[in-house]
């Protein structure tokens, strides 16, 4: 074997150095390649001349809310209902088992003078109707059935607009007004004007009433129960009636002004004759208080007014009556088993809408619409153009 002299070791031609004639050089992709691109530290390497995938989409746990149409009152506030058929009876089912709650804390603050008043019966003789609802009335009206009647309509305010959450995000802020929220601002300009004129109806009533007995005998719980609870009552109350029911069953209507007033005339009548009042006279005051708070919502546009008007209606009454040791609820109408009384509320109540009508003329009564929501509204059909010439 004949030794070979040593030759020195050089790179593959290509790999180093100058690339030769016709050869792209290293790192640069040939033609119908991408460039190679190095994967960021800590990331699992790409396969060359693969793209990297996007991650895929997530669905957020509540979509929001297509809602509301434009040019809506509150009444109408989640329409079109005939698009959310499903989550209208899922809506219902909620309120339905908030009020259910709600009555059972009533029962249980109840139940202990519900046996002391059976108890306190006659065994061997009936009670009359009269005696029965004479004691009702009294255990209904003490400071433990004050507190039980009022927490079981205040589980409606968190019951309405949890109910309202099931048509989407952000839908339960219109169970309050057309703007999605609560209008702090539009409570106290209520206050500052209905506050007044029901301090003096309620006065000239209660002074007309004959069957007051006007003595200093105070209830001190019962007057502490009804200015710390009545107003989540009164509010509670107008977000089941004056809300949910208004805004589940008026949002079927499709013209806004007739769904107002065909809401607040049958809520109205439900409201009077929920009281189960003996008298023709106080039923109806009761069911013109209640078109009222209806008219109020329509015009401001949100639950707010209408709210102020329960609560000083009810205060206002309890209050003097909790003072002179009478029951918080009476058996006799307020200003006595006469159409006098229904007078003079349905002057007060006048005066009090128009209050509201000039002081809150600002407030937004109409939702401004969210272009999904529109789309939801079934269209008239457009006719094609016709072509150029054609006769």
């Amino acid at each position: 074997m004949t030794d070979q002299p040593a030759q020195p070791w050089s790179p593959p031609p290509g790999q180093f150095g100058q690339p030769k004639y016709g050869q792209p050089p290293y790192g640069q992709p040939q033609y119908g390649q991408p460039p190679y691109r190095q994967a960021p530290y800590g990331a699992a390497p790409v396969p060359y001349g693969q793209p990297r995938q996007p991650p895929a989409p997530t669905r957020p746990a509540l979509l929001p809310a297509a809602l509301p149409m434009r040019g809506q009152a509150f009444v109408g506030a989640f329409r079109p209902l005939s698009k959310r058929v499903g989550r209208w009876f899922l809506a219902w089912a909620i309120a339905i088992g908030f009020f259910a709650a709600g009555q059972i804390v009533a029962l249980a603050l109840l139940m202990p003078g519900v046996v002391d008043l059976f108890s306190q019966l006659d065994p061997t003789s009936a009670p009359t109707e009269e005696e029965f609802l004479d004691g009702l009335t009294q255990l209904i009206g003490s400071p433990l059935g004050m507190l039980g009647v009022n927490l079981s309509w205040a589980a409606m305010i968190p019951g309405t607009i949890v109910a309202m959450a099931a048509f989407g995000k952000g839908a339960a802020g219109f169970a309050s007004s057309v703007v999605g929220r609560w209008r702090w601002r539009a409570v106290g300009r209520s206050a500052i004007v209905l506050l007044p004129v029901f301090a003096i109806y309620i006065g000239i009533s209660l002074w007309l009433d004959p069957s007051v007995e006007w003595q200093w005998d105070p209830n001190w719980a019962l007057v502490a129960i009804v200015l710390l609870t009545t107003p989540l009552q009164a509010t509670g109350e107008e977000f089941a009636i004056r809300g949910f029911l208004t805004q589940m069953l008026g949002g079927w209507i499709r013209n806004q002004w007739l769904a107002s007033i065909t809401m607040g005339v049958l809520t109205g009548l439900a409201f009077g004759a929920a009281h189960l009042h003996p008298s023709l006279s106080a039923t109806l005051q009761l069911a013109l208080v209640g078109f009222t708070c209806s008219m109020l919502t329509f015009r401001t546009g949100g639950l707010e007014a209408a709210s102020v008007l329960h609560t000083a209606n009810n205060v206002f009454i309890m209050v003097p009556l909790a003072l002179t040791g009478t029951s918080a609820l009476s058996a006799q109408p307020v200003a006595g088993e006469d159409w006098l009384s229904f007078g003079v509320t349905a002057l007060a109540l006048a005066v009090a809408y128009l209050a509201v009508h000039f002081f809150l003329a600002k407030e937004q009564r109409w939702t401004t619409g969210t272009p999904a929501a529109d789309l939801l509204e079934p269209q008239a059909p457009v006719a094609a153009p016709e072509p150029v010439g054609a006769r």
